[in-house]
């Protein structure tokens, strides 16, 4: 079933912050927006010859009030990972419908692994981690309306947001959290073992 991930990773989401998260503003905003996400899973809006998943249009629009704070400098700069990503995306479906014998991997696969290593490769610092996710969801959702438009002008119909896509968007952000809660765990080893080791030089 397209869309499983997407939703299973939600309800995760839901259940971490509702029961295990401490009380306060950010674990309610966390839940209420997981359950927002859930229940307009289902839903479509029509724009013009174009057809939009809900989700997307609420993922766009949650990420773009995120960074609306960042500087114009720093704005171009995502500009610029957007559009990268949202390339190598549109390349990927491109070829998997024309000449799907040159895609030796599963298309849902790629999409992962091009939003996370272009995520990396454009915001590879830990300071960065908050833009990187928001590149790799606007740089997806980007990509998604470049393959809507070419799809749907040369006759094919195409959702854009598609529930393939969204399980994709969603396995790469939680690899992504996952990686960062990786290196945030290292450094506080690193940090208990130095201290550890100037303890024992005290001594």
């Amino acid at each position: 079933m397209e869309g499983i991930f997407y939703l299973w990773i939600l309800w995760g989401v839901w259940i971490f912050s509702t029961f295990l998260m401490r009380k306060g503003r950010v674990r309610f905003w966390i839940s209420f927006f997981s359950l927002i996400l859930i229940a307009s899973f289902p839903f479509e809006l029509e724009i013009g010859h174009y057809r939009v998943t809900m989700p997307l249009v609420l993922i766009v629009s949650l990420t773009l009030w995120t960074i609306r704070e960042l500087s114009l400098r720093k704005k171009l700069y995502l500009f610029i990972s957007l559009i990268s990503t949202a390339m190598c995306l549109t390349g990927l479906k491109l070829v998997s419908i024309y000449d799907p014998v040159l895609m030796i991997v599963d298309p849902f696969i790629a999409d992962v692994v091009v939003l996370i290593i272009m995520g990396f490769l454009f915001y590879g610092d830990a300071a960065s981690r908050n833009v990187r996710y928001a590149s790799a969801l606007l740089g997806g959702a980007l990509g998604q309306v470049f393959i809507g438009v070419i799809l749907t002008a040369i006759g094919f119909g195409h959702t854009i947001g598609e529930h393939k896509y969204m399980d994709a968007a969603a396995v790469s952000f939680l690899i992504l959290l996952g990686i960062d809660g990786l290196v945030y765990m290292n450094r506080l080893f690193n940090a208990k073992l130095q201290s550890n080791k100037g303890d024992v030089h005290h001594l």
